[in-house]
C-alpha cells in the first residue's frame, strides 16, 4: 500500500528477510521495476540479544551474524550493480560496537566488527563509480529494540554502556543527514560517542582500563 505525499511522491513498502539472499533479489527486483534504481540505500535491519557469551547459543549467534551483517550483505548485492549506472549513496547501521567491544555483546559485536570493516572495502570498490558508503553508529538509542536489550543485560553491561548516553532517534536521523552531507565514512551522533571512538583510536589501553575497572566494581558487589 501507499499514500499520496506531495504531487508524484509516494511511499511505500515491501516486507521481506534481510538474511534471505533469494528474498532479497526478487524484492529488490520489484521495487527497483516499480520505483526505479534507489539514490538511497540505508541497510539499518539488526538485532540484539545481550548475554554472557556462554549463553549465547549457537542458534542465536547465527541470527544475529545473518540479520545484521548477511543483511547488509545481501542488498548490497542486490542492488549495488543497478546503483553503479547512476551513483547513489550507501549506508550501513552499525554501533559504537563496530569499534569497542562492550561486555554482553560478543555475537552483536563480531557482526557489527565486520559491518565496518565490510563497508570500508565497498566504500573503496564503488568510489569510481559515484557512491558514497558511509557507517552510522549510534550509542544506545531510545527505541523499542533498546528496551528489549534492556531485559537480558548483564549488569557488567549496563554499566559499561553508561559512560555512551542514551539518545534520541531523532539525534540520530539527523546526525546521520548532517554527516552523509559531509561524506564523512563513520558516523557517531554524539558528542560522548565521538569521544569514546577518538580514546579507542589514540588511547585505547586508557579506556580499556576505565572499562576494565567500572566492570570490576560491578563484579566484586
Amino acid at each position: 500500500s501507499y499514500c499520496t505525499k506531495t504531487a508524484g511522491q509516494t511511499v511505500s513498502g515491501l516486507s521481506l528477510d534481510v538474511s534471505d539472499n533469494r528474498q532479497v533479489a526478487q524484492v529488490t527486483e520489484e521495487a527497483c521495476r516499480s520505483f526505479g534504481i534507489p539514490d538511497i540505500l540505508i541497510n539499518c535491519a539488526g538485532r540484539a540479544v545481550p548475554h554472557y557469551f556462554e549463553d549465547i547459543s549457537y542458534e542465536m549467534f547465527d541470527q544475529t551474524m545473518k540479520t545484521n551483517l548477511y543483511g547488509q550483505w545481501n542488498m548490497c548485492a542486490a542492488l549495488v550493480p543497478r546503483m553503479k549506472e547512476k551513483g547513489g549513496y550507501i549506508v550501513n547501521v552499525a554501533s559504537m560496537a563496530a569499534f569497542i567491544g562492550v561486555f554482553g555483546y560478543t555475537d552483536y559485536a563480531a557482526s557489527k566488527y565486520a559491518s565496518l570493516g565490510f563497508s570500508e572495502v565497498l566504500r573503496s570498490e564503488v568510489k569510481a563509480f559515484g557512491i558514497g558508503v558511509s557507517v552510522l553508529c549510534p550509542p544506545d538509542t531510545q527505541t523499542p529494540g533498546f528496551d528489549e536489550e534492556n531485559r537480558t543485560k548483564p549488569p557488567e553491561t549496563v554499566a559499561a554502556s553508561e559512560g555512551g548516553g542514551v539518545i534520541q532517534p531523532s539525534q540520530v536521523a539527523e546526525g546521520l543527514l548532517k554527516g552523509m552531507r559531509k561524506g564523512t565514512f563513520v558516523i557517531i551522533p554524539s558528542r560522548e560517542g565521538r569521544l569514546i571512538f577518538i580514546l579507542k583510536r589514540l588511547v585505547p589501553g586508557l579506556l580499556e582500563r576505565i572499562i576494565d575497572q567500572t566492570i570490576s566494581k560491578v563484579q566484586k558487589t
